[in-house]
């Protein structure tokens, strides 16, 4: 049968004759050698702002390198449904539900459903910028490594009001430290963030999914994991996706509050064992008094964390620190589990 379908193909090319036709060709040849990739879009109950995404995947430069994309709704949400399918004519979209068991079970259930050697991760509030997926595919055909992974960057959407202490919390701060890393070079597996990252599919059933005995931290345990079996994390700015969510200075510290339910689990991971290690080390040790002593003396300053008025980056460190890892993450775990030694 092969031979056949050669000899057809053979035949076919030596019959055109219009040059419309023999760019037609040229042109599915390159869409069959570009690197295909499957996104995987974990959320549950934010169809509006789903919507943005899905629009955003619409406006791709490299429409051919999307295989698929894979909506998890985590938990049964008619509207979110509705939405999702509303693109099955414009998006080679499938959309996925399963019993509400957490964004750890949401996310596997993607990777473990998609085709395309390459699985991109993408959250529900991240529109993605017209590039992302060319630069995703583009990465993985120049870097043909398995462990090679892509980290894009992620900003804040420009149409949401963005002050300087959400600039910093984005950048330097604890939600994403983009700003640390340098464009397109190497970066510690500790940047893995799971908002907009690709991987080659192999790699990752290889060495393991996300962790679904965790329902927080569980793209810093996967990180960990993948780093510990060889992973080179690069970054590349030209992936760009836009982050639709605001954060005030309380909203983030609740947010570290919310987060600290599953600090206990996390801590029982190998990942969670290195983390609690650093913290008990004098130089941690000696950091979290300065904090302690510092932060009160800067408390007058508060009221103005959200304001237009920038502060220097070691203030909203030290308040943010204060207020939230110390006061709302930190005081929540299990003394035992932060006291045990690595083996």
């Amino acid at each position: 049968m092969g031979l056949k379908i050669a000899s057809i193909v053979r035949i076919n090319i030596s019959d055109l004759v219009s040059a419309g036709t023999l760019l037609a060709v040229r042109a599915l040849h390159v869409r069959m050698n570009r690197m295909q990739v499957s996104v995987i879009i974990p959320t549950y109950s934010r169809p509006e702002i789903l919507r943005l995404v899905l629009e955003g995947l619409c406006r791709q430069t490299e429409p051919e390198s999307l295989a698929e994309v894979l909506v998890v709704c985590d938990g049964f949400d008619e509207k979110t449904k509705s939405v999702a399918q509303g693109f099955a004519g414009e998006l080679p979209l499938r959309y996925l539900e399963q019993p509400k068991r957490g964004v750890s079970f949401a996310r596997n259930l993607g990777i473990f459903s998609a085709t395309a050697p390459i699985v991109l991760l993408l959250d529900d509030d991240v529109i993605p910028g017209p590039e992302l997926i060319a630069e995703h595919a583009r990465f993985h055909r120049e870097m043909e490594a398995e462990n090679a992974v892509l980290l894009g960057y992620v900003t804040w959407h420009p149409d949401l009001p963005c002050g300087p202490f959400m600039r910093w919390y984005g950048e330097y701060g604890a939600l994403f430290g983009y700003g640390l890393l340098r464009d397109d070079a190497q970066a510690d597996a500790r940047f893995f963030y799971s908002c907009n990252v690709s991987l080659k599919r192999n790699f990752l059933m290889t060495h393991g999914a996300f962790n679904e005995s965790l329902i927080v931290l569980e793209d810093n345990e996967l990180g960990f994991r993948l780093g510990q079996e060889g992973m080179q994390l690069f970054h590349r700015k030209a992936a760009v996706g836009f982050h639709y969510q605001t954060f005030t200075f309380e909203q983030s510290c609740r947010r570290l509050e919310s987060y600290s339910s599953g600090l206990n689990a996390f801590l029982q991971t190998d990942a969670g064992r290195v983390l609690a290690h650093k913290r008990n080390s004098p130089l941690f040790r000696f950091a979290e008094v300065m904090v302690r002593m510092t932060a009160p003396l800067l408390s007058p300053l508060l009221p103005v964390v959200d304001s237009k008025t920038p502060l220097p980056r070691p203030i909203y460190r030290f308040l943010y620190w204060y207020y939230g890892a110390y006061r709302s993450f930190w005081s929540r775990a299990d003394k035992h589990l932060l006291a045990r030694k690595i083996n």
